[in-house]
């Protein structure tokens, strides 16, 4: 694999998503072109986090500190940057960067909570099971039988912990007054199956925007040295490298318990 055509890719890619997604952040109402253009930064933010250049990555960091700080963060803004959020805490694991996220996963809006979701569902591997803002914000978004609970829940069973400790949240979860008769978690607890092809249809819209951006610079540079080195196109091994196996890419879920 050409690590240099990589890199070059990945660092384009992000600078110019990066850049209309700047331009458009202040359109109402949100484009939906600029929420899959922030999820592809996220996805090259955490799948190729180390070619990910100093310039992108305090470029993506400066710029969700700005918004942050900005006093109609918590009116507008906190909507418009999920991923971008994902992206910073993917390059910095600094949790300052999902603490908002992860506490408005319960939020009131469902095209809000779906994206949260997505954006999400992309870092799952190194989200914190443990974190109380992620265990409050499913258990809120379930007892109050909001849309994507189910969904919350199975992103919140795929972070990383020990399943012994999951399997102990599930089950003083499922005890619980309010959710002692949710159908949902008594399902999970006996291991039975749950078909669900949300995270499966989210991941493959965010690989075919970039593969599709890829493939449109390649095709439209592929002659100029500047951008693409050497002028090579880009080939199936380097297309591979913006891709792992991911533990929600599949349309059936089940929570392994462990034997007694």
């Amino acid at each position: 694999m050409n690590l240099n055509l990589t890199d070059t890719i990945v660092n384009f890619v992000i600078a110019t998503e990066l850049e209309q997604f700047k331009q458009d952040f202040n359109v109402a109402p949100i484009p939906a072109t600029q929420n899959i253009s922030s999820l592809a930064i996220e996805w090259l933010c955490f799948y190729c986090k180390e070619n990910v250049s100093i310039e992108n990555k305090n470029g993506i960091v400066n710029f969700v500190d700005h918004v942050m700080q900005n006093k109609d963060y918590n009116t507008v803004g906190w909507s418009r940057i999920p991923a971008l959020l994902a992206a910073s805490y993917a390059l910095t694991k600094n949790e300052y960067y999902i603490k908002d996220l992860l506490n408005n996963l319960s939020c009131h809006q469902s095209s809000n909570r779906e994206f949260i979701c997505k954006a999400l569902s992309i870092i799952c591997k190194i989200l914190p099971f443990n974190n109380e803002y992620f265990q409050e914000s499913v258990l809120t978004n379930m007892q109050k039988h909001q849309g994507l609970d189910n969904i919350s829940l199975i992103l919140l069973l795929n972070s990383n912990g020990e399943t012994e400790t999951k399997e102990q949240w599930l089950k003083e979860t499922f005890e619980s007054e309010t959710l002692k008769s949710n159908t949902f978690l008594s399902d999970l607890l006996s291991g039975k199956p749950y078909k669900e092809d949300f995270f499966q249809k989210a991941l493959s819209e965010v690989k075919s925007y970039i593969l599709f951006r890829i493939l449109k610079h390649s095709y439209s540079y592929n002659n100029q040295t500047n951008i693409f080195a050497d002028n090579k196109r880009v080939s199936p091994k380097t297309l591979n490298s913006f891709h792992d196996n991911h533990p929600l890419d599949k349309a059936s879920f089940e929570f392994k318990m462990n034997e007694v």
